[in-house]
């Protein structure tokens, strides 16, 4: 590999970190609007990522691309990950946070790697099950040990399993295109304007009212967070994954737990939670194993 293809690798896997780890402090921003309901909030994130992911659509030259059967892949995708996932992590960051959410979301890798194992048939290495076992860990770290749960943090954290269980099947299906030779820009717009498309029906069946409860902080930290969170990173991900190879690439990108409890504490003034710093590192070097 080219000196120059790794550093732009490198520059790639980062970016995705950021993107990652960025977002879910401007969705906790955006669903501090509490009269919009997160199905709602949803909504307004995909076609706001999908106005600010245009202009890469364009640079990329990808819309004549010939599709296959990867948009079977891409659909599903969508309904799995950012319609069905990230309404659960929403729901997920307005119950317990960001710094709880996270992390527990994140286990994703550990279910990714089940699913390989049991359906695909790939083999579990010694560093496999280390990796899993600290990612189970993390869970009881955070929350797990104690004796009684609000009714808030349970609804929070079966909302961070459930989003981890459908980002699972979301990166399966969105592999399957990818291994079809579609641009990644191409699948990440064409995922996000099914994801706005869908959205905006539920929304309308549900008779939502979005003008009487929009505010431009909320317009703007949704859009900017879904454009980091489903659109930019993702790409970056799949980039830094073509430069660098999958391992090295996810090795940068598992930190985003870390990093996003740190922004959580720092921009947001969550309660510093050592066992939830604790957790996110215990995550991050769980899915690290797991690749």
């Amino acid at each position: 590999m080219a000196k120059g293809d790794d550093i732009l690798g490198l520059v790639y896997a980062f970016a995705a970190l950021l993107s990652f780890s960025l977002s879910p402090v401007l969705y906790k921003v955006g669903l501090g609007n509490r009269n919009l309901h997160v199905i709602e909030a949803n909504t307004l994130r995909a076609w706001g990522s999908l106005l600010l992911l245009t202009p890469m659509l364009v640079v990329s030259r990808a819309l004549g691309i010939y599709l296959n059967n990867a948009l079977f892949f891409i659909i599903l995708s969508a309904i799995l990950g950012p319609i069905i996932g990230d309404t659960l992590f929403m729901y997920s960051i307005r119950g317990v946070g960001v710094s709880i959410a996270t992390p527990i979301a994140n286990s994703y890798s550990l279910i990714v790697t089940a699913i390989s194992i049991i359906f695909f048939g790939e083999k579990l290495t010694l560093i496999n099950a280390i990796g899993g076992f600290l990612i189970i860990l993390s869970l009881w770290v955070l929350y797990f040990e104690r004796k009684k749960l609000s009714k808030e943090a349970i609804a929070g954290m079966a909302a961070s399993l459930g989003t981890a269980f459908m980002w699972s099947l979301s990166i399966i299906s969105m592999k399957q295109a990818l291994a079809m030779n579609v641009n990644p820009v191409l699948i990440i717009f064409l995922r996000t304007l099914i994801v706005a498309l869908l959205l905006s029906l539920v929304s309308k069946m549900l008779k939502f009212s979005f003008k009487e409860k929009l505010d431009l902080k909320t317009s703007i930290t949704l859009s900017i967070g879904g454009f980091f969170g489903i659109g930019f990173g993702v790409i970056m991900l799949l980039y830094a994954i073509e430069a660098l190879g999958t391992g090295r690439a996810s090795l940068i990108a598992s930190a985003s737990p870390v990093m996003a409890s740190i922004l959580a504490i720092l921009l947001l003034k969550e309660k510093l939670r050592i066992r939830a710093v604790i957790a996110s590192i215990l995550v991050a070097v769980g899915a690290v194993l797991l690749k």
